[in-house]
């Protein structure tokens, strides 16, 4: 006897079907209770996981922080040691000559470039400073240096000034105090400034992934409080400024303090739970603490955690789904994608036109009249899709093109040519100028009273003209950005030497003067060492522009030439008019009024100018021609014109150095000498 299955295949197969798809839905259900039962747990090892990292961290930090403190006392001890130094100083301070200066500042120099100090001193036994590495100084050391300084000629040993602000620098800063003995007499100190925001803070911003909360600050107990030795990401007092009162034992700088160390869990000083790590820079009284936001972990761990325990239960939905959806309706799907395919082929030449600013067109020879697309009409701007009389179409040329675009069309009617142009056209709807690429070509007709047709297609380019604009524009400005200084803003070396060479030409087919001022920053080292290379840069910025902003004729150049130096081409301009423009040029950095407490020569920032004119004439000739047949050089022979151009420059050099010797802050022409 034949089984049911046998005799009605139809059921057995949807037996089959719905028994497969039960099974899975089961299996689907297990591994789901199974990955939320396991959540916590995954949560757990990442909380574990971000506790190893940020102890990791603040290790890291620590270490980089310590290592950077004992590089400081290293070269201290160094110094300490140094016979050789201390034999120079004891030298000088018998003999004050030259040479013994010179090799003190030497020993200076080499270790504030080489281990990057802000500054090093030489100071006597009694705190007035000596020497600098750039010159001498008659500043008197801090009160807190003092007390370094007696502690260290008293104990022999290398004293420090915890990091600090005072109106001596214009910068937080770190002292290292090395006392100088010549045998068992004490005759003298060396004082080395670091400036911390440059060289410790930076340390602190080593985390390897980008975090919102996450923060590393360096502390320090004094009294009852403790002190911020480095600024805090979310607050608005810089460092130094910021303390706390050790009764906050909620703090984790208070908690490491107190004497919490390694991974534990507290609210900072904006009452946020944080997941904190703390540890002691040795051999100081110095503590690192590094913290995030326990939301930020949280948020992260759990987002991850609920992707990728979703995306298996959603995959598996999607496939059961997608079971359901192929069995129950797998005639309908047939259907529907054919009729699909149906609408995909009437639709794709219209679709294809639409994305990529495309419309055809016909144009009847005989007729005179266009037959253009739906998407055609469009970009001309035209509502009435019948019919364009010849007429209407060349009123929607742009008067600027219009002439030449129907030359073009009929020389590709008269010859039977393809035909492939570009021009403008101004849109019937709204008047909008619009760029449109033509592509045509002719189609000959079999009956005769319907005449031969262009047959093509018509694209809006108006983006791509536009770009292609944009891009010429940025050439251009890119083009100028090279020659100009990067710091300043001004014209930099390279245009000076271009534009020297273009005027020293014109100068001599015009037979007119040509004049060049050297400009040097007075004391601008001194500035520097006082305010910092920051506020040196933002000097440098405003003297630049106070140049530009005086001289403004027609060829005239102002220009970085290098370092604190400036100079200006003045073409046309003999020596009064030269000397006119440097006396301004000196007025208007004094009108700056940018003090300069270092300076020699005032209370504010000045430049010291020197000025030379020159008449360029044809000298750098063949031997044997003629004066008087003797033409100016082309662009080709520029290299002929560089040991003329050099001698202006020099003489300008030497007018500069002159200014300098008879007080800077003022003005000199080549030829002037000191009376």
């Amino acid at each position: 006897m034949p089984s049911l299955f046998t005799l009605f295949p139809q059921r057995r197969k949807a037996l089959i079907w719905s028994l497969t798809a039960l099974g899975l839905v089961v299996l689907l259900s297990l591994t789901a209770w199974s990955l939320v039962t396991s959540f916590e747990d995954r949560v757990q090892a990442s909380r574990h996981q971000a506790e190893r990292e940020l102890l990791v961290i603040g290790h890291l930090q620590t270490q980089s922080i310590t290592a950077w403190r004992e590089q400081r006392m290293a070269d201290g001890w160094s110094l300490l040691d140094d016979s050789l130094f201390a034999s120079a100083v004891a030298n000088w301070l018998k003999d004050a000559s030259p040479e013994h200066v010179q090799t003190i500042q030497q020993r200076l120099r080499i270790l504030q470039e080489r281990a990057k100090y802000e500054a090093v001193y030489l100071v006597n036994a009694q705190g007035q400073v000596q020497l600098s590495a750039m010159g001498s100084s008659t500043q008197k050391l801090p009160e807190p240096e003092q007390q370094a300084l007696d502690k260290a000629i008293t104990q022999a040993v290398v004293a420090v000034v915890e990091p600090r602000t005072d109106p001596v620098f214009a910068f937080p800063f770190f002292s290292v105090l090395v006392p100088v003995f010549d045998g068992a007499n004490a005759i003298g100190a060396v004082w080395l400034v670091s400036d911390v925001r440059n060289s410790l803070y930076p340390l602190l911003n080593q985390w390897p992934t980008p975090s919102a909360t996450a923060e590393s600050a360096i502390i320090m107990r004094q009294g009852s409080e403790l002190v911020y030795l480095s600024p805090l990401r979310h607050a608005a007092q810089a460092g130094l400024k910021v303390r706390s009162l050790l009764s906050r034992t909620t703090d984790p700088a208070v908690q490491a303090i107190l004497g919490a160390r390694g991974i534990f869990y507290a609210q900072d000083y904006r009452a946020q739970a944080v997941l904190a790590m703390a540890s002691a820079v040795p051999d100081s009284p110095w503590l690192v603490i590094s913290k995030i936001d326990e939301s930020e972990i949280m948020a992260n761990t759990r987002s991850r955690e609920i992707y990728a325990l979703g995306l298996p239960v959603l995959l598996g939905l999607l496939f059961v789904g997608a079971v359901f959806a192929l069995w129950q309706r797998k005639a309908w799907w047939r259907e529907h994608d054919l009729k699909t395919e149906l609408q995909r082929n009437m639709h794709w030449l219209e679709s294809a036109q639409k994305a990529a600013t495309i419309g055809y067109f016909s144009y009847g020879v005989k007729q005179q009249t266009f037959a253009l697309s739906t998407m055609a009409g469009a970009i001309f701007g035209l509502t009435d899709h019948g019919p364009v009389p010849l007429a209407q179409w060349v009123t929607l040329l742009h008067p600027e093109d219009r002439q030449h675009t129907l030359d073009q069309h009929r020389q590709a009617v008269e010859h039977m040519k393809p035909l492939r142009t570009q021009y403008r056209i101004q849109r019937a709807q709204d008047q909008q100028l619009r760029w449109i690429e033509v592509w045509c070509e002719f189609e000959l007709s079999e009956q005769k009273n319907r005449g031969h047709y262009m047959i093509g297609t018509v694209q809006d380019i108006t983006e791509r003209k536009q770009t292609e604009e944009e891009l010429a524009r940025y050439r251009v400005a890119l083009e100028e950005k090279i020659r100009l200084d990067p710091l300043t803003q001004i014209a930099n070396r390279r245009a000076l030497d271009e534009q020297l060479a273009l005027e020293w030409q014109r100068a001599m087919r015009r037979q007119t003067p040509l004049a060049f001022l050297m400009i040097d920053v007075d004391y601008f080292k001194l500035y520097n060492d006082h305010y910092g290379h920051v506020a040196g840069d933002e000097c440098l910025k405003n003297i630049a522009q106070a140049i530009a902003a005086s001289v403004n004729r027609a060829g005239e150049l102002a220009a970085r030439y290098g370092g604190e130096e400036f100079a200006v081409l003045l073409p046309e301009a003999d020596v009064v008019r030269a000397m006119q423009t440097a006396e301004r040029i000196c007025q208007a950095i004094r009108t700056l009024n940018m003090a300069h407490n270092s300076s020699g020569v005032a209370p504010h920032v000045t430049v010291s100018v020197g000025v030379a004119s020159v008449q360029p004439i044809f000298v750098e000739a063949v031997a044997g021609i003629p004066a008087e047949t003797k033409q100016p050089p082309t662009t080709g022979s520029l290299s002929s014109l560089a040991p003329s151009i050099q001698r202006m420059i020099n003489q300008a050099d030497e007018a500069l150095y002159q200014a300098k010797q008879q007080g800077r802050n003022r003005a000199l022409p080549y030829g002037t000498v000191n009376a």
